[in-house]
């Protein structure tokens, strides 16, 4: 197994690392450094996605394995930053639920795709999404973290929610935005698709 395949997968374990530490964060007196050890996993899985392609690309060690692994790794690992987000009352379930639908409807219209012989390529919308993202999520984190050390200036409610509430409202509305920015051009592909196959 390949160094950027290694990494692709790390996600998978630096994103149940954040959430154990984070939601820990809301329970326990050590607050500040269950949140300092959230913030280094978080660290870990933008670092990550950051690389492995790079690396893959740099070595010629581009495999369809990796191809398929990255994004599912990249959405298991984001959606598990945003349930820890649920569990600890920062968003709302319908908040969630436009994360984890987009990256699930969005993992099916890549099958979709593919079945069709094309490839569904990166567009311009699906980076801003993931970085819309990975700053709300170092945002929270660092509202969180100033509630932790008592700074007066951050509120532990902005008009009825949490702070992180609006922090993440910006991503969680271009999460929604991307996914049809996906799905009105592949929209023949699934229509096709509707019909039944000749006998």
């Amino acid at each position: 197994m390949n160094p950027a395949t290694l990494l692709t997968l790390s996600r998978l374990l630096w994103g149940p690392l954040f959430a154990a530490c984070f939601v820990t964060a809301f329970s326990s007196p050590a607050t500040a450094m269950w949140l300092w050890l959230a913030l280094a996993a978080a660290g870990l899985i933008e670092l990550t996605d950051f690389l492995d392609g790079r690396i893959a690309r740099a070595r010629k060690e581009v495999t369809n394995f990796g191809k398929l692994v990255d994004p599912m790794s990249d959405s298991l690992s984001r959606t598990t930053i945003f349930l820890s987000f649920l569990l600890t009352d920062i968003i709302p379930l319908w908040m969630f639920l436009i994360f984890m639908y987009r990256d699930s409807f969005m993992a099916t219209l890549r099958i979709m795709i593919a079945k069709s012989g094309t490839v569904q390529a990166a567009k311009m919308s699906g980076k801003l999404k993931a970085g819309l993202q990975a700053v709300g999520t170092f945002a929270v984190l660092g509202v969180c973290l100033a509630s932790a050390y008592k700074i007066a200036a951050v509120p532990h409610r902005l008009w009825g929610f949490h702070p992180g509430f609006w922090i993440m409202l910006t991503p969680a509305a271009f999460t929604a935005l991307s996914f049809f920015d996906y799905f009105v051009p592949a929209w023949p592909v699934v229509r096709s698709m509707m019909h039944s196959e000749p006998s």
